[in-house]
């Protein structure tokens, strides 16, 4: 019967515990403009010049500028900065209260930050890059400019999606930079559905030979502002597919469309050479991956688990992509498993 209680007792703990991280998706509204929007209005944002001057907006926050434990977070493709507000108050908030210095970086050709194509109006809210390789020059530069001179006696990590692939391609290169990440559905492999991978990159590779890289990729078009939650493929949650279309419009600079060939082209070169090094990422590492998945493939980062030494991954079964802006139940595991890996 002690036994009993005593497992009963922590089941309740911990679920009011990892309850108590995220902002309730029933009174979400209120409690965003209430706890959120001030926070964001205490981001210092910035920008410096990244790799073929292209200039990369970023952000700091720190609720205690006396720590020196740094986390740097990488949004996925499309994501402006500002989108994580809500990520930085929860890991500023229980455990975690005032361990962190927060570092945000919009990726090129995306949020704030500048695009490498201007022919016409309708490029800028193409996503397009122009070498994969400078992602991570980026995020390299940003260390150096910025992280690196902020008495950081610790950097941990945070990248989803697209942002958690360039953070791969990242601490490939620059192993030393990195004392700890932790990637949510990291695009390793970009998932081509309804297309076979092989004649996906087929058409790609045809299009580029055609001198279409600067055009939208077949059934890819340019931002719209229509929303419809139902057919939305990155989140349960009512409340944060709102919260992310409201980011657009308070920031209309970072809207972003689909993709261009030349963006598919560069994340497929620039995804299948880190995938054969996988081992060599030797610091502790989580993955946590979704079961409703749309857009990175899942077996690939099971194989980057299999293969990075000191890696373990968790498996959200009902979670769209966005595991960190799902629904309640989903992001709450995924808070809890992060407060513990950060602590």
């Amino acid at each position: 019967m002690k036994k009993k209680l005593n497992g009963l007792w922590f089941f309740l703990l911990f679920n009011y515990s990892s309850q108590a991280l995220a902002l309730s998706e029933q009174n979400y509204k209120s409690d965003y403009q209430e706890k959120i929007i001030p926070l964001l209005n205490q981001f210092q944002k910035k920008s410096f010049i990244g790799s073929k001057l292209v200039p990369i907006h970023y952000a700091k926050y720190a609720s205690n500028e006396q720590s020196s434990r740094c986390l740097i977070i990488l949004p996925g493709r499309s994501e402006p900065l500002e989108k994580y507000a809500e990520v930085v108050y929860d890991l500023n908030t229980g455990s975690l209260a005032g361990e962190y210095k927060f570092f945000l970086m919009d990726h090129r050709g995306q949020g704030s930050s500048g695009r490498m194509i201007e022919k016409d109006p309708l490029d800028y809210f193409k996503g397009h890059v122009d070498q994969f390789e400078n992602y991570s020059n980026d995020v390299k530069i940003f260390f150096d400019l910025i992280v690196n001179k902020s008495g950081c006696t610790e950097k941990n990590l945070l990248a989803h999606s697209l942002g958690a692939g360039i953070a791969v391609d990242f601490m490939q290169k620059n192993p030393e930079y990195i004392d700890r990440a932790f990637l949510s559905s990291p695009m390793l492999k970009i998932q081509t559905e309804p297309y076979s991978y092989s004649m996906a990159r087929t058409i790609v590779l045809a299009s580029m030979a055609g001198g279409l890289g600067s055009k939208f990729a077949i059934g890819q078009k340019t931002f719209s502002d229509e929303r419809n939650f139902e057919l939305n493929r990155f989140t349960n949650s009512k409340a944060r597919y709102d919260m992310t279309m409201d980011i657009f419009d308070t920031y209309p600079q970072a809207r972003l469309g689909g993709v261009t060939n030349r963006w598919l082209n560069e994340v497929m070169s620039g995804t299948w050479r880190m995938r054969f090094k996988y081992s060599e990422l030797k610091i502790p590492l989580r993955v946590a991956h979704a079961g409703i998945e749309m857009y990175s493939d899942k077996s690939e980062m099971i194989k980057l688990c299999e293969e990075a030494p000191y890696c373990n991954r968790m498996y959200l079964e009902t979670s769209k992509h966005e595991v960190l802006m799902d629904k309640d139940i989903n992001r709450n595991r995924v808070f809890s498993e992060m407060e513990k890996f950060f602590k």
